[in-house]
């Protein structure tokens, strides 16, 4: 079989390893330590009927222990200065659920159970990078976003948004059983705040906001902090009232107009970062991965599948990319008239 090389063993990384591994040798190769553990254990994703899709197919799916997947079947979402819930359903879809909530560190544990029973797949570390270098491979595949380590960076024509935000994630534990078929979102001006069901008394929320009022809220203590949460959601969740630690990073959007350029090509968060409130960055990672293997399924040459992959990605990616960007400014902008909200 012929080389490939894929630069970064993310979620992203190794599940195009998997995936590839059916029509190629695959190089995976560690771009960077994954050095903040308390985000993973505090990250969760929530995974779309796609992404579904995608860890049944590989065998991820039936390595995570049910009681490690949350699934919900309904949305909830309110505005501040608005008197009306809005709800999305799935049976809206005629689908059971809309999504499945399961942790970073689950799916890295069961991604590493299958990529040891590729016999094709080999893992290089960053220190073995002269090795991959030397051998003859078809294309790169460049998986996480690092400037220094994408060749031909400029290339790529990336288009770049920095939303003024900083997001906090952290777990609340309720005082009573929650609906976990339910998830929430609440939208106010400058801010967002998704809460998914994790277990019986535990939400993972998503806090993103203006910079100020992400500073401001990591001043406070626990029992402040626990006030205005259970302002803003005691009459849906009950009260809250314990956290975890809690997790910040900046908020950048970025969106690449090319795919493949001198033979490499971007996938996932090399390619493009949205803004959290949709829950789509992985599930969009994910998509490009299912896009480029259904493209090699139909055995044409390399270099013209890696262009109509580009073509795919840049028309879907740069819709959901523009779409979010225009949501965020219209539900939680300062000078949208509510009525039109």
């Amino acid at each position: 079989m012929k080389n490939i090389i894929i630069y970064g063993d993310g979620i992203i990384g190794k599940l195009a390893a998997i995936v590839l591994s059916d029509y190629f040798d695959v190089y995976l190769i560690s771009r960077k330590k994954y050095i903040n553990s308390n985000i993973e254990e505090n990250r969760y994703f929530s995974i779309n009927l796609l992404s579904k899709f995608m860890f049944m197919k590989y065998g991820l799916w039936d390595l995570i222990k049910q009681n490690e997947i949350i699934a919900y079947n309904e949305i909830i979402t309110w505005h501040e200065s608005l008197n009306e819930d809005v709800i999305f359903k799935s049976s809206d879809i005629c689908f059971d659920h809309l999504a499945y909530v399961i942790n970073e560190k689950v799916i890295r544990k069961a991604l590493d159970i299958i990529f040891k029973t590729k016999s094709n797949v080999f893992h290089l570390d960053i220190d073995d990078e002269d090795k991959a270098k030397s051998l003859k491979s078809e294309f790169l595949i460049n998986s996480s976003y690092l400037k220094n380590d994408i060749t031909n960076y400029d290339k790529f024509n990336f288009e770049k948004i920095d939303y003024g935000q900083k997001a906090i994630v952290m777990n609340l534990v309720c005082d009573s059983d929650i609906k976990k078929s339910i998830a929430l979102q609440r939208f106010d001006k400058g801010q967002i705040q998704g809460l998914l069901p994790i277990s019986k008394n535990q939400y993972n929320l998503i806090w993103s906001a203006d910079t100020s009022i992400i500073n401001t809220v990591m001043k406070h203590d626990d029992n402040k902090l626990l006030k205005i949460l259970n302002n803003h959601f005691e009459e849906k969740i009950g009260k809250v009232i314990a956290l975890s630690s809690r997790s910040i990073f900046p908020l950048l959007g970025f969106n690449a107009k090319k795919y493949f350029v001198d033979n490499s090509i971007l996938i996932g968060g090399a390619a493009h970062s949205v803004h959290p409130m949709a829950g789509l960055g992985l599930n969009m990672g994910i998509q490009d991965i299912y896009t480029l293997n259904r493209l090699f399924k139909n055995k044409d040459t390399i270099k013209s599948t890696l262009r109509i992959y580009e073509k795919s990605c840049v028309k879907d990616n740069t819709i959901f990319f523009k779409t979010i960007n225009s949501l965020i400014g219209f539900y939680t902008g300062v000078k949208i008239p509510d009525l039109l909200r």
